[in-house]
């Protein structure tokens, strides 16, 4: 089986300058960047990589979607700019997906700080409350294409609804493996705030509360 890696992308510039090099070693088929509308030098750096890239309207649901219609790969692997996957993680990938159709890694804060690593710790378990798109998502096209892949009416909350899906149809795997996630929106806003807000926020998407209230209370609390 062979790996595509998705990575939907705005102003991602620097971000790309670390992961990419790391990707670009791995035994991935293709790396496909979805680009939804970067005025920076994203794209250039992008394709420098030999990375194939697309245009997209601004949406990380459709802009994954759009990814994984360009995938020729049998197993999709989405991952954030900000996150670096563990090494090796190809063969972690292709030794699990035999036994389940998707899955993520843990994630480990790119930090010190000791609230955030008690927060990443959990990641190790499953359960919705665990999960986050930084983790980085694995999953066969087949099993993808079924689930008819992400809710493009969504603008928040795409992955856990996704994972939300998929886990009443089939069983996943948390690789006991760390991906490195970025801390920049903890960073700018406060650890604790920023935790509080996605709590509230995830409850709130549970709960069945309005998408776009939740969406304009993110942005209200969140920079």
């Amino acid at each position: 089986m062979t790996i595509s890696i998705i990575i939907p992308i705005i102003n991602e510039e620097e971000n790309l300058k670390i992961l990419l090099p790391h990707l670009v070693e791995s035994k991935a088929k293709e790396i496909i960047i979805v680009d939804g509308g970067s005025k920076d030098e994203s794209k250039k750096i992008a394709k420098s990589f030999g990375a194939l890239v697309f245009d997209s309207a601004k949406s990380r649901a459709k802009q994954m979607n759009l990814g994984a219609k360009k995938a020729s790969g049998d197993i999709l692997y989405f991952v954030h700019a900000d996150s670096i996957p563990p090494k090796n993680f190809d063969d972690a990938i292709l030794k699990e997906i035999k036994n389940v159709p998707f899955g993520c890694f843990r994630s480990l804060f790119n930090t010190n700080n000791k609230f955030l690593l008690l927060n990443s710790y959990f990641s190790r378990y499953k359960g919705m409350m665990f999960r986050g798109g930084g983790q980085t998502l694995w999953i066969t096209k087949n099993f993808f294409e079924k689930l008819n892949g992400y809710d493009e009416s969504l603008k928040l909350m795409e992955e856990y609804d996704f994972i939300k899906r998929a886990s009443k149809i089939a069983d996943y795997k948390v690789i006991q493996e760390d991906v490195l996630v970025s801390t920049r929106t903890y960073d700018k806003n406060g650890n604790f705030k920023t935790q509080l807000v996605y709590a509230l926020i995830m409850f709130g998407f549970f709960r069945g509360i309005e998408k776009e209230k939740l969406l304009k209370f993110g942005k209200r609390w969140l920079s």
